[in-house]
C-alpha cells in the first residue's frame, strides 16, 4: 500500500514510527510543518520524502490512502482538500487504530518466525547432539523425546529396520504404557501401515486410527493411539527405519507439525547409520569371526567388569569352561572345514541356551567360557550340566566316527566369593576343573575344589 502522511507533532512520533516500520506500506511523502523537528527527523531516519504542501504531491497518480494525523486546525485541512481525486483519507483515530493492527500481526509474525527459529535451532543442536551419541540406543532414545518435544505429542516411537531378515524392530519409545515398548520384532504386511509408511513419499498423516480399519493394529490399539505422523527414515534411498509421533486423541496435525518431523528424520537417518556403522566397527573388534561369539580379549575386559560388580553388590558370579573333546581327531578325520561347522552350530546353541546377561565367548581353538553373572556355583553347575546333555543329544555331521560316537564337551567351573575374588584366578581354577574333568573320562561337569587342586 502507498500512502502519504499529513502532519505529525510530538503525539503522533509511535504512529509515524509504525507506519514507516511496517514492510507492506511505502510512504510516498509527509507533509509537515518547516517547526515539527521531531517528525522531520524520524522522516529523514526513514528516508521519507518532506514536503509543506500536499500539492507538491499532487501529481502522484500511485497514491492509494492518504492518513491525516494533523490537529484539526493544522495542515490537514487545506492539503486533504487538494488531495487528488478518487483517494481516500483517514484521520488520526482510524490511523491509531490500524497501527494497533499492523503492531498486533507485527507481534504474531515476529512469533511465529521465533518460534520457526528456536525450533530449526534446535534441530540443528540435536543433530549435533546425535552426531555425539555413543550408541544406537541413546541416538534413538534421543530421537524419540525431540520428536515429541517438536510436535507437543505425548508419545512416539522409533523403529529400526534389519534387511537381512526384513524385519522392523523398536530400537526406542516413550509415552506408552508398555506394549509398543517391548514388542521385539515385526515382518511389515504388505497391506498393512508398515508397509505402506515404507512404500509413501512423505510423512503420512492419520487424524483417527477409526477412520482406517485397514491400519488396525492390535498393538496400537491397546495402548489407545488415535492419531500419528510417520515417516520412513532414507538414507540414499535406503530404509533406514520409521519414526512415529502418536497421540492417544483425534488430531489434525499442522503443516508445520509435518514440516518438522520430515526435517528430524534426516537427521535421524543419518544419525542412526552412523550409529549403526559404529557398532558393527566395534562389534568386529570384539567378536570372534567364525562362531560370532564374544572373543578372548572381550571376555576378559567383562569378567573384570562384572567380577567388580559383584563384589560391589555382594553377589555371586561363575564361571564356564568348556572343550569339545577329541576335536583334534575330528578334524584329523573330517578336516577343518567340517570341524568349522561343528564350531559354528555349537556356538548358536550356546548362545540360544544362554541368558542375555550371560557372556559367551570362544576362548580359543576349540574352547568355550561362560560367564554368569548373579549365578552361585551350584546353579552353574546345573546350567552346565543342562548345556552337557543338550549338546550330546544334538546331531552334528559325522558325530558317529568319534571315540564316544557323538559330539561332547568336558566343562569345569569355578565361583566367586567361594573359590576365588581375582578375575585371572577365576580363569585359572575353572581351568583346573575342566583338566579333572578330561582325567574322569570327558562329557562331564567338574567344579573347582580346592581339596582336588592341592591334590594335584
Amino acid at each position: 500500500m502507498k500512502i502519504i502522511i499529513i502532519g505529525g507533532g510530538r503525539n503522533e512520533t509511535s504512529t509515524l514510527q509504525t507506519l514507516a516500520e511496517t514492510t507492506s506500506i511505502e510512504i510516498l511523502g509527509i507533509v509537515i510543518e518547516p517547526y515539527d523537528e521531531e517528525s522531520i527527523e524520524l522522516a529523514e531516519a526513514f528516508n521519507i520524502p518532506i514536503v509543506h504542501d500536499c500539492g507538491d504531491l499532487s501529481e502522484k497518480t500511485d497514491i492509494d490512502l492518504i492518513v491525516d494525523l494533523s490537529e484539526p486546525d493544522g495542515v490537514g485541512k487545506k492539503n486533504c482538500d487538494r488531495k487528488p481525486v478518487g483517494v481516500d483519507v483517514i484521520d488520526r483515530s482510524t490511523a491509531k487504530l490500524l497501527c494497533r493492527l499492523l503492531q498486533s500481526e507485527s507481534r504474531s509474525t515476529y512469533d511465529l518466525i521465533d518460534k520457526l527459529t528456536r525450533e530449526h535451532w534446535s534441530l540443528y543442536e540435536i543433530g549435533i547432539s546425535l552426531s555425539s551419541a555413543k550408541d544406537l540406543a541413546e541416538v534413538s532414545q534421543k530421537i524419540v523425546e525431540q520428536a515429541t518435544v517438536l510436535t507437543n505429542a505425548p508419545a512416539s516411537s522409533l523403529a529400526i529396520y534389519d534387511e537381512e531378515p526384513d524385519e522392523m524392530y523398536f530400537s526406542a519409545s516413550t509415552g506408552f504404557r508398555s506394549g509398543i515398548a517391548i514388542q521385539k520384532s515385526w515382518k511389515p504386511r504388505e497391506n498393512g501401515l508398515t508397509n505402506y509408511i515404507l512404500n509413501h513419499k512423505g510423512p503420512v498423516t492419520i487424524s483417527n486410527m477409526d477412520n482406517h480399519p485397514e491400519f488396525h493394529n492390535p498393538e496400537l490399539v491397546s495402548e489407545g493411539v488415535k492419531s500419528l505422523i510417520a515417516c520412513a527414515l532414507t538414507l540414499d534411498e535406503k530404509v533406514v527405519g520409521i519414526i512415529y509421533v502418536d497421540d492417544f486423541n483425534p488430531r489434525d496435525f499442522t503443516e508445520h507439525d509435518i514440516s518438522i518431523i520430515s526435517l528430524l528424520s534426516t537427521y535421524a537417518a543419518m544419525a542412526i547409520e552412523k550409529a549403526k556403522l559404529l557398532e558393527e566397527t566395534r562389534l568386529l573388534s570384539i567378536t570372534d569371526d567364525l562362531t560370532q561369539l564374544y572373543n578372548h580379549r572381550y571376555l576378559v575386559q567383562q569378567l573384570l567388569t562384572e567380577l567388580s560388580r559383584a563384589k560391589r553388590y555382594q553377589e555371586p558370579l561363575s564361571f564356564i569352561i568348556m572343550d569339545i573333546d577329541n576335536f583334534k581327531q575330528y578334524n584329523d578325520t573330517h578336516g577343518h572345514v567340517k570341524g568349522n561347522e561343528v564350531l559354528k552350530q555349537l556356538a548358536a546353541l550356546l548362545k540360544k541356551v544362554s541368558r542375555t546377561y550371560d557372556i559367551v565367548s570362544r576362548y580359543g581353538g576349540e574352547e568355550f567360557t561362560i560367564v554368569c553373572p548373579k549365578t552361585n556355583k551350584q546353579n552353574a553347575f546345573d546350567f552346565a550340566e543342562r548345556i552337557r546333555r543338550m549338546i550330546e543329544n544334538t546331531e552334528f555331521p559325522d558325530a558317529h566316527t568319534q571315540p564316544l560316537g557323538r559330539i561332547t564337551v568336558s566343562i569345569g567351573i569355578a565361583g566367586f566369593p567361594d573359590d576365588t575374588r581375582d578375575p585371572l584366578g577365576l580363569i585359572d581354577k575353572a581351568d583346573i576343573a575342566l583338566y579333572l574333568a578330561k582325567g574322569s573320562g570327558r562329557n562331564c561337569v567338574c567344579a573347582y575344589d580346592e581339596i582336588e587342586d592341592t591334590a594335584m
